[in-house]
């Protein structure tokens, strides 16, 4: 793996040089800051497959150099790793949504470090190889589909999304927060209703653009520059914010959805796609297996979500099978059966209650 390093301390230059040299097969270049770095790729022909930025440099700072690495043509994806010692949370979210991939702060120590860039390194392999796979397909786009294609439980990397990052990315950002921005914080997900089925209905191209379609307008109805989001697979999507007061779930589901009525690629087959917002899960660990715990209990209470609302959905079904009836009596029941449903998705009862209220 080709690396190249950023960072205005020599000294730091010539460590990572040395280590890497002994204990590693990768080649690694070094430069003093983000505008020699800059010239360094422009002049290098074969790219590189892994970046370690400082962030503390004068002239370019390192966040504002991830940006412009993200925007060079076959950059977009390649793996950055974040080697500083500023540990503040401002930092991390500004490093992570300029588009980094890792974390590691200042003192490191090698081995964790050699590890975190083992894993840069299956990455690079791996979007070489889709890289390499597209290239070849450009001129077939049934061969393009075939080799974009994944299966439904796999995490998608959305890409021009601001606060959206891969799940890889979302994982390293939350076990880089500090032990009190990680008991403000909580996680909550977002599940499309019914995913196995437009899966289905839908190209993978058009499944991508519907998952960007609804991670955009997810962040932007949150309102909360220092939240981050990403796509877990099987249609949900997990966002952790910082501060969670007054936070309401079933209202943000209610005006998520409003927003979601007016994006045309969530049209499918004359039906509009719907979301819904499982409850808040509070991110009280400070270990990784704790942290991910939060991450399934936030996946399971949206998916439980769905369960209550398809049940609600079936007993009001059932409720209006019953007779044949005329055109008026159908019209006003329709009518009734719309407002049940609004007011349905609006309830954060139990299905039990909701039978109660429907019988």
């Amino acid at each position: 793996m080709k690396i190249l390093a950023v960072d205005d301390d020599e000294n730091i230059r010539e460590l990572l040089t040395e280590a890497v040299a002994a204990k590693t097969s990768h080649t690694i270049m070094t430069a003093p800051s983000g505008p020699e770095a800059i010239r360094i790729m422009a002049r290098e022909e074969t790219p590189f497959d892994c970046f370690l930025l400082d962030i503390q440099m004068p002239v370019m700072d390192g966040i504002t150099l991830c940006g412009k690495i993200r925007k060079v043509k076959g950059y977009s994806r390649t793996p950055i790793i974040m080697l500083t010692a500023m540990s503040q949370k401002k930092y991390i979210d500004g490093a992570f949504a300029a588009g980094a991939t890792d974390y590691v702060t200042k003192p490191f120590d090698f081995l964790e470090l050699f590890s975190r860039i083992s894993v840069a390194d299956k990455l690079s392999k791996e979007q070489a190889r889709v890289s390499d796979s597209i290239s070849e397909m450009s001129a077939l786009k049934r061969d393009l589909i075939t080799n974009t294609a994944h299966s439904l439980n796999e995490p998608v990397e959305l890409t021009g999304v601001t606060q959206v990052v891969g799940y890889v990315a979302f994982e390293n950002y939350i076990m880089q927060l500090s032990r009190g921005s990680l008991l403000r914080a909580s996680v909550f997900a977002v599940k499309i209703a019914a995913v196995e089925r437009l899966f289905s209905n839908v190209s993978h191209i058009a499944f991508r653009q519907i998952l960007t379609d609804i991670a955009s307008e997810t962040v932007s109805v949150l309102g909360d520059n220092n939240a981050m989001a990403t796509y877990r697979g099987n249609g949900v999507f997990l966002c952790i914010v910082p501060r969670i007061r007054d936070f309401s779930h079933t209202k943000f589901e209610v005006d998520l959805n409003s927003r979601l009525e007016y994006v045309p690629s969530l049209h499918v087959e004359n039906q509009h796609v719907k979301i819904c917002v499982g409850e808040p899960v509070a991110m009280r660990s400070l270990t990784r297996a704790g942290a991910l715990f939060s991450l399934q209990k936030a996946s399971a209470n949206a998916e439980q979500r769905v369960k209550n609302q398809r049940e609600v959905l079936a007993m009001l079904r059932k409720s209006m099978r019953v007779r044949p009836r005329s055109g008026f009596q159908s019209e006003m029941e329709r009518r009734a059966y719309e407002v049940l449903l609004q007011d349905a998705l609006q309830e954060d009862d139990t299905p039990n209650q909701g039978a109660k209220a429907f019988s």
